[in-house]
């Protein structure tokens, strides 16, 4: 009896630290997030990408085009609308093209503030989208991001992109 109460309770302390592991955030989480993002991106993966969106998300984001600035706030639901039909861009243009145009994505993050639980990140990134060498915009962002089931999630925050229209 005694035996099987400390296996019991053996698996309940191994369960809450799994749990409470799973739910913490690190560098090296976000850096994987990041780089699986631009691997969706260029699988032309919209799922993949909005199944990364936590229910809350929220996009405050300002897009920079031929002098002028347009503001927009984007929900969980609108993001991942913009995401498919951007993605549905890409691959056709990949089609149409026989594969030959592709879209560079590349990034850098610039700073990593993780709250002291652990449980919360902030990230500011730098990105941008090149053809051919051409630089067509550039993306600086600060994201909101958190850990649970060993996923991480992203929660939005704020964007600003500059279109240069290639």
């Amino acid at each position: 009896m005694v035996k099987k109460l400390l296996v019991v309770l053996a698996l309940a302390i191994a369960g809450l630290v799994a749990h409470d592991y799973s739910r913490r955030i690190s560098e090296a989480d976000i850096r994987t997030h990041y780089r699986e993002q631009i691997d969706a991106l260029h699988a032309f993966d919209s799922e993949a990408i909005c199944a990364t969106m936590a229910e809350d998300f929220r996009l405050d984001d300002v897009q920079h085009a031929t002098g002028e600035a347009h503001p927009s706030t984007l929900d969980r639901a609108a993001a991942c609308r913009q995401m498919e039909d951007a993605i549905a861009l890409l691959r056709m243009l990949s089609n149409r093209t026989g594969g030959m145009l592709a879209i560079e994505f590349a990034y850098e993050i610039t700073r990593v503030e993780i709250s002291p639980d652990g449980r919360r990140a902030l990230v500011e990134a730098t990105s941008t989208a090149k053809i051919g060498g051409r630089l067509l915009s550039r993306s600086r962002s600060k994201d909101s991001l958190s850990r649970s089931l060993w996923r991480v999630r992203s929660h939005g925050g704020e964007s600003q992109t500059w279109n240069y229209g290639g």
